[in-house]
C-alpha cells in the first residue's frame, strides 16, 4: 500500500483552524500546544512539523486574516478610477469582512495583542505589527484623497491627517460591534461613515 500523502498547507490550514477554536475558548495566555494538536487530532510532535510555537500559529493566521482584507481592497481599487468608489470599496470591505469572520477572532486579536503589552513581549508584538498595518492602511487611503484632490473631487486636505482619522473611526466601529453585534448594521455604519466624510472633504 502506498504511503498517504499529505498535503501540507491543506494540514497547516486545519491547524490554524483549530487553533483559532481553542484560543477563543481558552485565550492566548492558557493556551498549550498540546491543546492546539489535540483539537487539530494531530501528535504534539506532528505540529512541531508546521509550527514552531502557539505564538508563531497566531501569526500565521493574523497574517492570512489582513493580507486577505488588503488583498480585497487592492482587487477593488483596481477596478475604478473614481476616488469616491475607491473610498467606499475601502470603507464597505474594511467593515464588511467581519461579517465573514467570526467575530471571536477580534477578540483573540485583542486578547493576544493585551498579552504581549502587559508582558513587554517582543514576539507577541512583533507578530502584530500593528504599526506596519496603520502604515499600508494610511498610504492606501492617501493615494485615494490624493488622486480625489488632482481630479478636482476633493478639495485640499491634510491627507495623512484625514487617513489617520478615517482608520481610527473604522476602528472604534469595530470594537463597538465585536462588543455588541446587535448595537447596529455595520453596513449602514459604513454607509453613514462615507456619506459624512464626502461631505466634509468634497470639493
Amino acid at each position: 500500500m502506498s504511503p498517504k500523502i499529505v498535503d501540507k498547507e491543506v494540514k497547516k490550514a486545519e491547524i490554524l483552524q483549530a487553533a483559532m477554536q481553542v484560543f477563543a475558548q481558552k485565550g492566548v495566555a492558557k493556551t498549550k500546544m498540546m491543546d492546539i494538536a489535540n483539537a487539530a487530532g494531530i501528535g504534539k510532535g506532528t505540529i512541531y512539523e508546521y509550527f514552531r510555537s502557539k505564538e508563531n500559529i497566531f501569526g500565521n493566521a493574523f497574517l492570512n486574516f489582513f493580507g486577505r482584507i488588503e488583498q480585497e481592497i487592492t482587487e477593488a481599487l483596481e477596478k475604478t478610477e473614481d476616488p469616491i468608489e475607491k473610498l467606499q470599496a475601502f470603507i464597505k470591505i474594511s467593515a464588511h469582512i467581519w461579517l465573514d469572520t467570526d467575530a471571536r477572532f477580534a477578540g483573540i486579536i485583542m486578547d493576544f495583542w493585551a498579552e504581549g503589552i502587559r508582558n513587554k513581549d517582543e514576539n507577541i508584538l512583533g507578530i502584530i505589527n500593528l504599526e506596519q498595518i496603520y502604515t499600508e492602511y494610511r498610504r492606501m487611503i492617501g493615494n485615494i484623497l490624493n488622486d480625489g484632490i488632482r481630479q478636482g473631487v476633493f478639495r485640499s486636505v491634510d491627507t495623512t491627517s484625514v487617513s489617520a482619522l478615517i482608520i481610527a473611526t473604522l476602528d472604534g466601529i469595530m470594537l463597538q460591534w465585536i462588543i455588541n453585534r446587535e448595537l447596529f448594521d455595520i453596513n449602514h455604519v459604513g454607509d453613514v461613515l462615507l456619506d459624512s466624510l464626502l461631505n466634509g472633504i468634497r470639493k
